[in-house]
């Protein structure tokens, strides 16, 4: 999975700042603060918080950036009162941080030109739909750690022994141990590998007939029930968060490529 670079974070995050609070210009110290910088921070606030969606739009989120914007002003004028600024290590720093903004009003131009179209979004949301599959299932699993013991629990089943009664004395699986081993519904594509494979071929009711290998163990596997998706969102419920998705695909394509084209070198090298 590629994960979202922090120029990409940032510059979605801007890409959403016109949904957000009405910021009013200010002084400080009679240095002017205008509403685009304090949308600008704001942003960047937001592109750090785990869940932007809930710090849109509210008087809370004003205040702390207008308090946030005050205390850098301040603490800036007195670091140049000081000739901290004059510092080399200092100057170094600021010069990295001018490359980093640039680099994120770069990639913030290119997602305007090159937006996520709707029928971008409906293709990866028919694609997730497909792997999620047309049905859902509820199974009862025991989990050991090794075949053979896995195999004699098997035995014992189909000898008449409580598949819940076993599931709670001999399952390796804290979370299903207290219900007989019942994992609630969900897709079959979500248990990975060779597990989720026996699952789609068994019926209602039926037991796979040998010991199934996952990551984390062995399993005796038996489906419950089956029934039509229901569990899966619908295209509304998860338009955003695909459209969101996507940018960050856009996003990271588009610095790689760009990465790819630059010529580094070692400077020792000759």
């Amino acid at each position: 999975m590629i994960k979202t670079s922090i120029a990409a974070a940032l510059a979605l995050a801007l890409a959403a700042g016109s949904a957000m609070a009405e910021f009013k210009d200010f002084t400080v110290n009679g240095e002017l603060v205008t509403k685009a910088q304090q949308e600008q921070v704001a942003a960047d606030a937001l592109a750090n918080n785990p869940n932007p969606h809930g710090m849109m739009m509210n008087a809370e989120l004003e205040d702390q950036v207008k308090q946030m914007i005050i205390e850098y002003k301040v603490m800036a004028r007195y670091a140049k009162q000081q000739g901290i600024d004059k510092q080399d290590a200092v100057k170094q720093e600021i010069s990295t941080m001018t490359d980093m903004i640039l680099m994120k009003h770069a990639v913030n131009d290119y997602l305007k030109a090159n937006p996520v179209e709707e029928k971008a979004i409906k293709a990866e949301y028919e694609k997730e739909a497909k792997r999620w599959g047309p049905k859902e299932v509820r199974i009862r699993h025991i989990m050991v750690k090794d075949e053979a013991t896995a195999k004699d629990i098997i035995d014992q089943i189909n000898k008449g022994a409580s598949f819940a009664k076993l599931a709670a004395e001999k399952t390796l699986d804290t979370q299903s141990k207290d219900v007989g081993g019942i994992l609630d519904w969900t897709s079959p594509s979500v248990y990975t590998g060779n597990l989720g494979d026996t699952i789609v071929t068994l019926k209602k009711g039926e037991m796979a007939k040998t010991p199934v290998q996952s990551p984390a163990g062995w399993h005796v596997v038996k489906v419950e029930d089956i029934r039509d998706s229901q569990l899966f969102p619908k295209y509304e419920a998860r338009k955003e968060e695909l459209r969101h998705i996507l940018m960050q695909r856009k996003v990271q394509a588009f610095i790689h490529d760009k990465v790819l084209g630059a010529d580094v070198k070692d400077a020792a090298a000759k």
